[in-house]
């Protein structure tokens, strides 16, 4: 995708002036302040482990990003359609649009989010509205509707940007006190932002519906799409034939079925399940025999296409049509999947000239018996094999973060009580008295915190490469350390005393990804053995 365009939609949406705002500084440190101040409000009704879970982990700062919504691009469908080749090539699409994503695994609020959405999770089930995925939605769909009923799809505008704060708790609270028996049924599925029904009235009162649900609330807005005859929702094409409803395989315009080729370098069993499960998925969706045998021929030649031996596609067909239809729609909950036994999985990356090791892994599991705490832990749980993905052509060659930084820079804080600005040196990189240039990581000031820096002589010039969690007070024991002989722990005070007059200047040039004190020491001796400062001699 085209740098620049791709720059121009992520800046559209930031900018817009509605669902985002720029601030000043980082506010990690004053959002986990108010979700400690939160967690003691309401500590009698949180365990010790909740509360350790919500306020003790290494909070980082959320990515923005965006996903382009290919398949909803007229000018990429008519592309595609138009094309004989594998790949396209289209300047700038100007119908396309991105999917807002804001990653945050580990932002200040993940965790609280997280426990909301366990201890929410079993009222949504209750929602009559509610369909798991496009398996569970099958059992909803009915054999027969009225010969006049149209089939009709909702779609939310930009749902979660636009849910108010205010109305999103309410939607909680109504849930938390209402009695769920007394909720009546309805003929409306939904999933996430996609909406669907059999609607049996007429389309006069369709429109009138559409504006009662864009008059409940002006921030939650809502398009449809209706047919007589056939509608697509999820990864199903539902079919109307007078008074018979038929489900059949929906792929998007854009789908051009380039499934993982069998020669790809990933594990065999990985590869050998995907003609069962793709025709296991064909079978659970369409049902009708003539409909269902021309799909299953179209996997065939696409998996054929990605080199898939015939015999193996064959028996991953023949295997996946002795299963019962009622199996197949069978629907499981991530709940109902979990075993008993916990599981602990063993990763390595996969490469298939390794040998097998988890048997060898598993021999040395006495070793952990030693422990008390590790053999209850082992005797409960079951050691699995698990494969990582080794780097691939894409991850050695592209990058998924988007850069608009500019060259790392250390500057003063600017705080005119600060001690520490005097003391700072800056710019975009330094050079030491060896001759040795470097630059920092990531730009800094005098507050920034979990770094190595270099300290050096303003007389001769000499180094001193050292970490600190907090700069700030760095500084202030290397004063005191030149002030009082008895505190020194390190040659480069009594040097600083001696020859800078009690005077030394600061550096700091890498940034830590982590506040653990262990990876910074390891980083800080990694850098002494590198540059060889002469002060870190003793």
């Amino acid at each position: 995708m085209d740098k620049d365009h791709y720059k121009d939609m992520v800046l559209n949406q930031l900018e817009d002036g509605v669902f985002y705002q720029k601030l000043n500084g980082n506010r990690d440190k004053s959002t986990m302040s108010k979700i400690r101040k939160l967690i003691k409000e309401y500590s009698d009704n949180l365990t010790d482990k909740e509360k350790d879970y919500l306020k003790n982990f290494e909070v980082k700062t959320s990515n923005f990003y965006g996903l382009p919504k290919i398949h909803k691009s007229k000018e990429i469908q008519d592309h595609v359609e138009n094309c004989d080749s594998m790949y396209i090539k289209i300047n700038r699409p100007t119908d396309l649009k991105i999917r807002p994503i804001i990653a945050g695994p580990s932002c200040s609020t993940q965790r609280l989010s997280n426990l909301l959405d366990i201890l929410l999770k079993p009222l949504c089930i209750k929602v009559p509205s509610f369909v798991r995925d496009d398996m569970d939605f099958l059992n909803y769909i009915p054999d027969r509707v009225p010969l006049d009923t149209i089939l009709v799809s909702f779609d939310v505008i930009s749902l979660y940007t636009n849910i108010p704060h205010e109305l999103g708790l309410k939607a909680v609270q109504y849930w938390l006190e209402k009695y769920l028996d007394e909720i009546p049924e309805q003929n409306w599925k939904r999933y996430l932002d996609d909406c669907f029904i059999f609607w049996t009235k007429s389309e006069v009162e369709l429109d009138k519906f559409h504006s009662m649900l864009n008059a409940l609330n002006e921030s939650i807005q809502f398009t449809y799409d209706s047919s007589s005859s056939k509608l697509p929702f999820l990864d199903i094409n539902i079919i109307k034939e007078e008074e018979e409803i038929i489900t059949d395989l929906y792929c998007k315009p854009t789908d051009t079925h380039q499934y993982l080729d069998f020669r790809s370098c990933h594990p065999s069993h990985t590869k050998r399940n995907i003609p069962f499960n793709l025709a296991r998925r064909i079978c659970t969706i369409v049902i009708n025999l003539e409909l269902r045998d021309k799909r299953l021929q179209e996997l065939k030649n696409y998996l054929k296409r990605q080199n898939y031996p015939v015999r193996l596609i064959e028996n991953g067909i023949k295997n996946a049509l002795k299963i019962p239809i009622a199996e197949l729609r069978k629907t499981v909950s991530r709940e109902d999947k979990k075993d008993k036994q916990q599981s602990i999985p063993f990763v390595i990356t996969h490469n298939p000239r390794n040998h097998q090791i988890l048997n060898s892994a598993k021999g040395f599991l006495p070793i952990l018996h030693k422990s008390e705490k590790m053999k209850d832990l082992v005797d409960k749980s079951q050691l699995i094999g698990s494969r990582r993905q080794a780097p691939n052509l894409k991850k050695l060659l592209t990058r998924a973060q988007f850069s608009t930084q500019k060259v790392a820079e250390i500057q003063k804080c600017g705080d005119p009580r600060c001690g520490t600005c005097e003391m700072l040196e800056v710019g975009q990189s330094k050079t030491l008295k060896s001759g040795t240039v470097i630059k920092p990581n990531k730009s800094m000031n005098c507050k920034s915190e979990n770094v190595i820096y270099c300290a050096t002589c303003p007389t001769c010039n000499k180094n001193y490469i050292g970490q600190t969690n907090r700069l700030i007070d760095r500084v202030r024991v290397h004063k005191q350390q030149i002030k009082d002989p008895s505190i020194r722990n390190s040659p480069c005070s009594e040097h600083f005393d001696r020859c800078g007059k009690g005077k030394f200047k600061i550096y700091p040039f890498f940034k830590m990804w982590t506040e653990d004190k262990i990876p910074r020491e390891a980083k800080e001796q990694y850098f002494i053995e590198l540059y060889k400062p002469t002060l870190n001699r003793k």
